[in-house]
């Protein structure tokens, strides 16, 4: 693991004002302290990145449609899959640090994204990681003045940028801009006196940094939770339950009988798209009926913070089974929606989205889409064990009853009795068990002997490099050349 391991104490982090998040930001962003590359030298780190992280057997794979056949094995490739565009800018800045500041210690403050090969190889590059600690808080105690400090491809909370200010670090903000678009949502909810409800998991980093540009937030992590807050703001309810609930996905002091009077919605970028988007509607419908449709304006607020390459990947899965994506339902939203006929919602209206897709294309290049010729037989699904939108594809595999197996790395393969064996991270097991190599199960004869049909795909933090690997493992398997 590239993480360090526990150890010291958890350095007492500043707090800075939640009423000045973006006047802090924005001084931080314009001081000498903030280094920026320009166009030349991360074009100059893309190419780097490409050398050491590409696969000629992927591009050759989705040159050839997606689909490729090597004697028994026909593989077929999700049209859209691995790294996406911010995760590539993300690892291409921390190469470009590396070249730019050979002779600094360069300190890392969480992985830089969810994948081990890409978190290894920057320790290999002489890169030290924030050690954490037993009480899952960081000790800083090594990070010096002078010293160089990379922020995430997911960011980092406002009071870790204060910590890092105070130390006089040079810093290398490697934040995607997808997830600095969420703040910056964030804010103007923030500053229309509205309580941000934001959609992700509250012990993730990336909505750990997102609620720390809040002043009075909760965190919703699915469709279901958000029903429970829509029919609490419209029909009261016990808050002694609410706040069991969600004590630990809520602002200090949050108090849900006003705080939940005017809202606006954020989301973490690795959720699903379809089901960010229907609890924006909720609660727009919500504030509609509890307030009128004259009055909505003052009760929420809606913005675009969607980020497409996660659903991409997902819609690709299902294209690969030849499936198609559903959209989460709510019964409360249905029964709001018929009693609003005719009401027009501005949060359908802001759903332009930009495209990852386009952004990877001009990296990889364009490739046209064949549809596979027959059912697949197993699929690999490669990334990170505590990369959530990895875990998301498993989760298709096994809806569309296809053999689905989850693993970080081609090693995986072979880790049984005999070579035709691989350890998997199943749905059961947590990612913190899978990250310190406990519930991981061990499946004997995953391949299915005679031709077969092999489906293949990687989380939105996994290097084609891997993928490249796996695949060349299951050609040595079934003796295809």
């Amino acid at each position: 693991a590239a993480r360090a391991a526990a150890g010291g104490e958890a350095t007492v982090l500043p707090v800075v004002d939640r009423d000045t998040t973006k006047e802090f930001r924005r001084n931080l962003q314009r001081s000498d302290q903030y280094f920026k590359f320009g166009k030349t030298q991360m074009d100059s780190a893309r190419k780097e990145l490409m050398d050491v992280s590409g696969s000629e057997l992927v591009t050759k794979l989705r040159k050839n449609g997606f689909r490729l056949t090597v004697g028994d094995v026909t593989f077929v490739l999700a049209e859209s899959y691995g790294f996406c565009w911010g995760v590539e800018r993300a690892v291409a800045m921390c190469y470009e640090a590396r070249n730019f500041f050979p002779d600094k210690n360069i300190w890392c403050t969480n992985e830089i994204i969810h994948n081990p090969s890409v978190n290894d190889q920057l320790l290999k590059m002489g890169m030290k990681f924030v050690p954490t600690t037993a009480s899952g808080g960081k000790d800083f105690s090594g990070v010096e003045q002078g010293d160089v400090v990379l922020l995430p491809a997911f960011g980092a909370s406002v009071d870790e940028m204060a910590l890092l200010k105070e130390r006089n670090v040079q810093i290398v903000d490697t934040t995607c801009p997808w997830v600095s678009k969420v703040w910056n949502s964030v804010e103007k909810t923030k500053d229309r006196g509205h309580t941000n409800i934001i959609h992700g998991k509250y012990s993730h980093e990336e909505t750990i940094a997102t609620k720390s540009f809040a002043k009075t937030y909760l965190v919703v992590k699915d469709m279901t939770e958000a029903e429970y807050v829509a029919d609490y703001i419209l029909n009261g309810g016990d808050k002694a339950e609410f706040m069991k609930k969600f004590e630990k996905a809520m602002s200090p002091g949050f108090d849900p009988d006003k705080d939940l009077m005017k809202v606006g919605v954020a989301n973490q970028t690795t959720m699903l798209k379809g089901e960010t988007e229907l609890i924006g509607k909720l609660f727009e419908r919500v504030m509609i009926k509890k307030f009128g449709p004259q009055e909505v304006d003052k009760h929420f607020i809606s913005f675009n913070t969607i980020c497409d390459a996660t659903q991409e990947r997902q819609d690709a899965m299902y294209k690969m089974f030849g499936a198609e994506y559903q959209a989460p339902q709510s019964k409360l939203y249905a029964n709001l929606e018929g009693e609003q006929v005719g009401v027009a919602l501005k949060s359908e209206s802001r759903q332009a989205q930009l495209s990852s897709k386009v952004m990877e294309d001009i990296t990889r290049g364009a490739a046209e889409v064949v549809q596979p010729a027959q059912k697949v037989d197993v699929c690999i699904v490669v990334g990170g064990f505590n990369s959530s939108n990895t875990t998301h594809l498993l989760e298709i595999a096994e809806e569309e009853n296809v053999p689905g197996y989850h693993i970080d790395e081609a090693t995986r393969i072979g880790r049984g009795s005999n070579p035709n064996s691989i350890e998997h991270k199943p749905l059961s097991t947590t990612p913190a068990e899978a990250m310190n190599e406990k519930g991981l199960v061990v499946k004997e004869g995953f391949l299915p002997d005679g031709p077969i049909t092999v489906g293949i795909t990687s989380g939105a933090s996994t290097p084609d490099v891997e993928v490249g690997k796996v695949l060349e493992k299951i050609l040595a398997l079934k003796g295809a050349k």
